[in-house]
């Protein structure tokens, strides 16, 4: 297995404050009633630089706080349900426990080879007339997260309402924020699609007011170097909607976020939720940038969790109980040719110059994008894919979530998934979740429908040794932790949009990548004079994902300039590293695959120089390093130069306007 088990110190105290639901006030009306809050209860990360506190007041109203240091991150804030079936005003305390949660775990894919997780964490629970209520707080050193049980007193099974989710993130006051508001994709079934693929705009948090905000977001405390980014865990498997943020009636212009239904889906029941009830993550990465960019919370939060297998798993074969470590999932880049296809994707003459493209500059995949299917020749597809993998190539191929399985149909997906595994592909790309092009879609977006629609593609595409591809998706929400398959995501403004400016490119890297797998599909000749060469050259290794998909024509990547870089660009990252950069203007980063270390700059509209400090590199090692920075008189162009880096070496280096860097470090000896 890819993981080490956790080792939880727990120390447990029940009943050990305040309970019960009496307000005490006086009988004469002479004293002021007495409003002593009913419970408080601190936790703070293992480093003692993060505090959040839960309060039950007088009233019995729940809410928390979160510090980090002397600076207030979230100020009070609600917590809780309103369900039709019980009265969650009318909680009691029943009791509390804490322990000490720390393990690590390896990655196949992710930020770092290694993951280790270390928290203090709190369960407070309280009780209504039929159901018990837990909030479950932890802090880390790198931020805090959140979540809640609702369970039948007496532990009976079924379906409550949840008329709302009354969870708030009040931002502090003069907060400087970049969010990504929704806007709905128009079409002819309406207007209510979403995909996650807008800009992430720099507001003031008094200008947030009616406006439904998507997650992750992130957020500066005035006068600080402090970040804190929200967003969700855990969504896929727990039976809930997918989030949104926005300010509640009466709240305008206050900062005070609450968590709400998804405005994007087939929301006709939705809130119909299955108990015993846990809840996603509510969380917050926080401290400076290169503690938000480097962290893996959404991810950790799932501690030593196994990968997902059948229920049925005892009864299987050893053979087949293999398929469950999940060792065949492989990382790889990929050639892809649909977003600068001279022909249609029926042609695999030209798939064959990429899958040879492939062979060549040693990538693991090929995707066949949409339209392959239609009219298709199954022989001759067949020996297409026979002869790819001859060549040490595997074929994903491209689908439509809903269509091209009846419309939601488990059965259909089994046959179709079984049918293309005898072909030998290798795993696939599923669009479109957002149901945007489907006729009278019954679930799309983030509803309850689609959630569990993600879950049950990532299961029978886990038992056939597929690996998996979102597209027109949501946000990750660390369900690669369980489904190691699920190898790529969108969910992201790239460039499949081709006028995509730095800017947005920029705020992605400091905000969407932070949660997981990224699919911008980098080019090497850029679309636009926003961006340039470098520029691509550099986003091919900062934005990570399983299988890193390369968008340009075959023929470019085969020049002796930039080939031997584009023969080792990492689809794993080992160890990732933010250097320097400010949101809206440059981002320099460094990440390393085996030995090898890629460092990436990219930058907008100003020109600006960098300082590359290399004090992260091995101090025992010299590195031979590959600098491709831009041509001053042409975006389409890069001057490579080599040179020999240590651990003890810096370099300064220029980025002009719409420019960046990208640097291959290679060791020595």
């Amino acid at each position: 297995m890819r993981k080490l088990l956790s080792v939880l110190a727990g120390i447990t105290c029940a009943g050990c404050l305040i309970g019960g639901l009496t307000l005490m006030t006086a009988c004469n009306g002479n004293e002021e009633p007495d409003t002593t809050d009913r419970g408080n209860w601190i936790v703070s990360s293992p480093d003692g630089s993060i505090k959040s506190e839960i309060t039950m007041d007088y009233v019995g109203n729940l809410s928390y706080t979160v510090k980090k240091g002397d600076l207030t991150v979230v100020e009070k804030s609600a917590l809780g349900f309103t369900i039709e079936e019980d009265d969650f005003r009318l909680l009691s305390f029943d009791g509390v426990s804490s322990q000490r949660v720390v393990g690590s775990y390896e990655n196949i894919t992710g930020k770092h080879e290694t993951v280790t997780y270390d928290c203090n964490e709190t369960v407070v629970t309280f009780k209504g007339w039929d159901f018990y209520f837990d909030v479950t707080m932890r802090a880390y050193d790198d931020g805090y997260a959140f979540r809640y049980g609702i369970r039948a007193v007496d532990g009976s099974e079924g379906t409550m309402t949840v008329v709302s989710e009354n969870t708030e993130f009040a931002l502090p006051a003069n907060t400087t924020v970049w969010v990504m508001p929704f806007s709905g994709i128009k079409t002819g079934n309406g207007d209510n699609f979403y995909a996650y693929e807008g800009e992430y705009k720099y507001m003031r948090c008094d200008e947030l007011a009616g406006t439904y905000i998507s997650m992750p977001m992130l957020y500066r405390l005035k006068g600080s170097d402090t970040y804190s980014l929200i967003t969700e865990s855990g969504l896929i498997g727990s039976g809930y909607y997918g989030s949104f943020l926005k300010e509640a009636d009466g709240n305008e212009r206050t900062g005070i976020l609450q968590t709400v239904q998804t405005p994007a889906g087939f929301i006709i029941d939705d809130n119909q939720i299955s108990y015993p009830f846990t809840s996603p993550w509510r969380m917050g990465i926080t401290g400076d940038l290169a503690t938000v960019v480097e962290s893996e919370l959404v991810e950790k939060v799932y501690d030593d969790a196994e990968y997902w297998k059948p229920d049925n798993y005892d009864t299987l074969s050893a053979q087949e109980k293999e398929i469950y470590d999940y060792d065949w999932v492989e990382p790889g880049v990929t050639a892809w040719d649909w977003l600068k296809a001279t022909s249609s994707q029926q042609d695999y003459d030209m798939h064959r110059r990429y899958v040879d493209l492939a062979a060549e500059m040693g990538w693991k995949y090929v995707i066949v994008d949409g339209g392959w299917d239609t009219g298709l020749n199954v022989e001759g597809f067949i020996d297409f894919v026979k002869d790819a993998n001859g060549k040490g190539v595997k074929i994903l191929v491209w689908c439509n979530s809903f269509p091209s399985f009846g419309f939601g149909r488990k059965d259909i997906l089994e046959q179709k998934l079984d049918m293309w595994q005898s072909w030998g592909v290798s795993g696939i790309k599923i669009d479109f979740f957002d149901g945007q092009n489907s006729e009278n879609p019954k679930f799309y977006g983030e509803d309850t429908g689609t959630i569990e629609w993600y879950e049950t593609v990532y299961q029978e595409c886990a038992k056939r040794k597929m690996v998996v591809n979102c597209h027109g998706s949501n946000k990750p929400t660390g369900e690669r932790r369980v489904y190691p398959n699920v190898i790529n995501r969108e969910a992201v403004l790239g460039n499949e949009n081709k006028g995509i400016r730095a800017s947005e490119i920029i705020n992605q890297l400091f905000i969407r990548a932070v949660v997981g797998p990224t699919d911008f599909t980098p080019v090497v000749y850029p679309f636009t004079t926003s961006m340039s060469m470098a520029q691509n050259m550099a986003l091919a290794v900062l934005f990570e994902s399983g299988s890193p998909s390369m968008a340009d024509l075959e023929t470019t990547y085969t020049q002796v300039q930039i080939s031997e870089f584009y023969k080792s660009i990492p689809a794993r990252h080992d160890d990732t590293k933010f250097l320097c950069g400010e949101l809206d203007g440059y981002y320099v980063g460094a990440v390393r695959s085996g030995e090898n270390w890629f460092v990436g700059g990219v930058n907008t509209m100003i020109e600006t120089t960098v300082t590359v400090d290399f004090s992260f590199l091995d101090p025992d090692k010299t590195y031979e390093a590959e600098i491709f920075i831009n041509d001053a008189s042409d975006n389409n162009k890069v001057i490579r130069r080599v040179v020999d880096i240590t651990g003890q070496s810096k370099e300064m280096i220029k980025m002009v306007r719409n420019g960046g860097f990208a640097i291959r470090l290679t060791p020595k000896g």
